[in-house]
């Protein structure tokens, strides 16, 4: 597949998914890298996070193989919080039981997305074989940029128990979503 075919199957996605009222919509996987000019190959599918409170109901068709990964906005938000403030070893152990009970890797995809290059610092591994490159850090924000990288600010910097601990008497643990209109 040539980026020429993928540009407008994401744009059309994109203008799709936004009547959900999504808080972000983040490419990720081979298509993310493909375009970013990591891969060689072209990619097999369309890999895609989409943050907000309303699902998509319907199921388009898109002359290409999609799959939407949907998370609450509080889901992902306490994603970032066990981030920021657990011990690492603690924060990925969290994750591997979340996926584990769900038999998937969802929250070990979106950790790896909101730490970026550091996620190995944290023990997550790539989860597919060992034959192809993957870099789950590697990714492209189609809406929301600015929510999006406020809560990658939030939950990169790494405050711990003690941390939390004051942050929970300043009143300052919680993610503050930005103001910009452009969310």
């Amino acid at each position: 597949m040539v980026q020429t075919k993928l540009e407008p199957i994401l744009g059309r996605i994109t203008q799709d998914v936004i009547r959900y009222y999504p808080k972000a919509l983040i490419l990720f996987g081979s298509a993310a890298r493909y375009l970013q000019g990591e891969g060689s190959e072209a990619p097999e599918d369309i890999d895609l996070l989409h943050i907000g409170t309303m699902p998509p109901i319907e199921n388009e068709e898109y002359d290409f193989p999609v799959d939407l990964f949907f998370f609450e906005t509080r889901e992902i938000i306490a994603i970032a919080r066990t981030l920021r403030y657990l011990p690492k070893a603690a924060a990925r152990a969290k994750m591997f039981l979340k996926d584990n009970w769900k038999g998937y890797v969802r929250a070990d995809i979106a950790a790896c997305l909101l730490l970026g290059k550091k996620y190995p610092d944290y023990g997550f591994l790539q989860m597919e074989d060992e034959e192809k490159i993957r870099d789950y850090s590697i990714h492209t924000v189609l809406h929301g940029e600015p929510w999006w990288r406020a809560l990658q600010e939030y939950a990169r910097e790494h405050r711990g128990a003690l941390g939390l601990g004051i942050d929970k008497t300043l009143g300052l643990d919680r993610f503050v979503e930005p103001t910009s209109p452009n969310v």
